[in-house]
C-alpha cells in the first residue's frame, strides 16, 4: 500500500490502483460503481441505457451531441441539450431541468443519463439530489477534469450572484462510467485543465503517485492516449481514499481543496475565461509561495511542484485577470471563516496540512505580488 498525511494522518491507496478497471466507491447515500474503458462505440453505450427503459432520460451537453449523437434514436421530448456555460450551472438551469423531468413524469423508477463535463455534471447532480428527494442518475464524464476528479466524491454546488458554488450539497450517482474515448475529441486547451486537477490529487497523494504523473507526462503533454487511463485511476485513488474517510467535508477532505482558494477567485476575476483546471493549477503556484516564504515548504519539492504546475499553464493566461474584488472573493469563499482564509498548503509531497491567514492588505498584496511575478 502507497501511503499519504492529510494533518498527520494516514490514508492508504494500493499500489496496483491505476491497472484497474473498476471499482466500487462507498458512500453514505448509496455505493456506486465506477467503470474505466476505452469503447470507441460511444453511441450504441448510450443507446442501450436509453432502449433499456422508454422513460430514461438524458441530459447532455449540446457540444458532445454534435459531435457524438446526432445518429442517436431518441425521441425530441426525452433529450435535454444544454450550453454547459456557468451561467447554466445556476438556479435558473437547475429549475429548467427540473420542468424537463415534470414534463416527462420522470419517477424513480427511471434514470436520469448525465453526459457531460463538470458543468453538466453538477445541474444533473443538483437536480438529482433535489428532485423528488433524489432519483436515480448516471455519470459519463466526457472531460478530463471529470473523469480524473469530480465524477467520485459527490460533491456538486451551483454558482448564485457570481459566486462559484455558493450553493452546493452532495449527491451520489448510481453508476459513473469513464470512456476515455470522450477525449480525442477534447482540445488541448481543455486537456491542460483536467492536467491540473491530476497533478493537484497526485502531490496531494505523494512521491509514488505523483511518479505516475512524471513518467506519463512530459513538457505538460501526455506521452499517449492509454497514458490517460493510469493518470485518471491513480488520481481518483488518491481521491477515493478521502472521500470514503471523510465524505461530507467534515476536516480532511478539505485537502482536496488545494489550490482552490485562490483559484476560484482567480476564475471569477477572468470571468471564468480561465478554467477551472487552470485556476487551480494558478493557486497551487500562488499558495505554494506562500508556504516557501512562511518557511513551511521544502526547496526541493518547492522547485519541482512548481515547474511542474508552470507547464501546464499558457504562457498568456494572466492578460485575463482583473485583480480588482480579489479580497471581497476570499472573504466569500466558503472555506474562509471570520476574517481567516484557510488555505490548504503541502509541506512536502504527500503530506498536506491547513494554514489559516488572517484577510488583510498585506496578504492581498502578496497574493498581487505572487500573481504579476509567476505568471
Amino acid at each position: 500500500m502507497s501511503e499519504f498525511l492529510i494533518e498527520g494522518k494516514k490514508f492508504y491507496m494500493p499500489e496496483d490502483f491505476s491497472s484497474k478497471t473498476e471499482f466500487v466507491v462507498k458512500s453514505v447515500p448509496q455505493d456506486y460503481p465506477v467503470t474505466i474503458k476505452n469503447n470507441p462505440d460511444i453511441v450504441e453505450e448510450i443507446q442501450q441505457l436509453l432502449d433499456s427503459n422508454e422513460r430514461n432520460l438524458l441530459l447532455v451537453d449540446e457540444m458532445v451531441y454534435d459531435l457524438y449523437f446526432k445518429n442517436l434514436k431518441i425521441d425530441e421530448n426525452r433529450l435535454y441539450k444544454a450550453k454547459a456555460t456557468e451561467d447554466f450551472k445556476t438556479l435558473e438551469g437547475v429549475v429548467d431541468v427540473v420542468a424537463f423531468l415534470e414534463k416527462n413524469e420522470f419517477t424513480k423508477s427511471e434514470k436520469l443519463i448525465v453526459v457531460g463535463g463538470g458543468v453538466i455534471e453538477d445541474v444533473g447532480a443538483f437536480v438529482g439530489a433535489v428532485y423528488k428527494r433524489g432519483i436515480k442518475w448516471v455519470y459519463y464524464p466526457t472531460t478530463l477534469l471529470s473523469m480524473c476528479d469530480s465524477c467520485i466524491g459527490g460533491k456538486t454546488g451551483i454558482n448564485h450572484h457570481g459566486v462559484k458554488n455558493q450553493l452546493a450539497l452532495f449527491s451520489a450517482p448510481c453508476e459513473v462510467v469513464i470512456n476515455i474515448a470522450f477525449l480525442k475529441t477534447l482540445s488541448d486547451f481543455d486537456i491542460k485543465s483536467g492536467m491540473g486537477e491530476i497533478l493537484k490529487l497526485l502531490v496531494t497523494g505523494g512521491k509514488k503517485p505523483l511518479q505516475v504523473y512524471i513518467d506519463n507526462v512530459v513538457n505538460g503533454k501526455v506521452k499517449d492516449f492509454e497514458s490517460y487511463k493510469a493518470l485518471i485511476l491513480s488520481s481518483l485513488s488518491v481521491k477515493k481514499s478521502v472521500v470514503e474517510e471523510d465524505e461530507f467535508e467534515k476536516y480532511y477532505r478539505k485537502s482536496l481543496n488545494y489550490g482552490h482558494t485562490v483559484g476560484h477567485a482567480i476564475e471569477a476575476l477572468s470571468h471564468y475565461k480561465i478554467p477551472h483546471g487552470q485556476a487551480v493549477i494558478m493557486g497551487m503556484v500562488i499558495v505554494n509561495k506562500i508556504a516557501m516564504d512562511r518557511g513551511l515548504l521544502n526547496q526541493a519539492d518547492y522547485e519541482l511542484t512548481q515547474t511542474l504546475s508552470k507547464e501546464l499553464l499558457g504562457k498568456s493566461i494572466l492578460k485575463e485577470v482583473n485583480l480588482n474584488g480579489l479580497d471581497k472573493l476570499l472573504k466569500k469563499d466558503k472555506k474562509t471563516t471570520g476574517n481567516l482564509v484557510n488555505f490548504v498548503i503541502i509541506s512536502e509531497l504527500g503530506d498536506t496540512k491547513f494554514l489559516k491567514i488572517e484577510l488583510d492588505e498585506k496578504l492581498t498584496d502578496q497574493i498581487e505580488q505572487i500573481i504579476l511575478r509567476e505568471f
